[in-house]
């Protein structure tokens, strides 16, 4: 009687193990599931970004911004060994997850392969879908080691699309412009403008330059602003 009494209580103790383990696996499932999608993402703007920088090799935002996406990446895969051993751990490249991370991939390359122009706006379109999706990762998870991974990676595409919408090169060409106009004396600001009309400069950009090469006393607006 008592060795079956144990035997009842040991089936009973190991059910509600059981049970117990269970519902951890399920309570914690949404934000494995975020994880997974976001390591999907990394990888999905890795291999596009590859891709599309051998097509297009004069871009440097497809040269320099995969390495960003593999740090990215790595920095989701050490939370993920860590928190999720069980599981078959993913690699940089390879087969996608998500069906549909795959249909997203073969759309954009379809897209950013036809031109430079067409591959940069492919780069938005995954940089804005990042974003969108860090954020509403940020919304529900409550791990503080996985939020500041993806606050790191959240600005990082934010400069990443800053980089494909051309933002950041419009800003520093700006800055420079106002540079170059503060540096003029006398009524001799560089106006690129003038410059171009004038045919003294094959390009309007070297306005900027030609500032740093003025001519002493020749007084010529065109000859201050675009020599050299």
């Amino acid at each position: 009687m008592q060795s079956i009494r144990t035997l009842l209580l040991s089936t009973l103790f190991i059910t509600c193990l059981s049970l117990a383990g269970a519902q951890t696996s399920d309570a914690s499932t949404p934000a494995k599931d975020a994880l997974m999608q976001q390591m999907d993402e990394e990888r999905l703007a890795y291999q596009l970004y590859t891709a599309l920088g051998e097509i297009h090799p004069e871009l440097r935002q497809f040269q320099n911004i995969p390495r960003a996406e593999a740090r990215h990446f790595q920095a989701l895969k050490n939370y993920f060994v860590q928190n999720y051993p069980e599981i078959e751990q993913l690699e940089l490249e390879g087969d996608f997850i998500h069906p549909a991370t795959q249909a997203l991939y073969d759309r954009l390359y379809a897209e950013g392969k036809t031109s430079p122009a067409a591959a940069l706006h492919a780069g938005v379109q995954v940089e804005e879908l990042d974003i969108k999706d860090l954020n509403a990762a940020l919304a529900t998870t409550e791990d503080e080691a996985l939020r500041a991974i993806y606050t790191r990676l959240r600005a990082g595409s934010e400069k990443h699309l800053a980089a494909f919408s051309g933002k950041k090169g419009s800003q520093a060409k700006g800055k420079m412009n106002k540079q170059a106009t503060n540096s003029g004396k006398g009524g001799n600001a560089c106006d690129p403008a003038t410059c171009a009309n004038k045919g003294n400069c094959a390009n309007p950009d070297n306005c900027a330059k030609g500032n740093k090469n003025k001519s002493k006393g020749k007084g010529s607006k065109t000859g201050n602003c675009c020599a050299g």
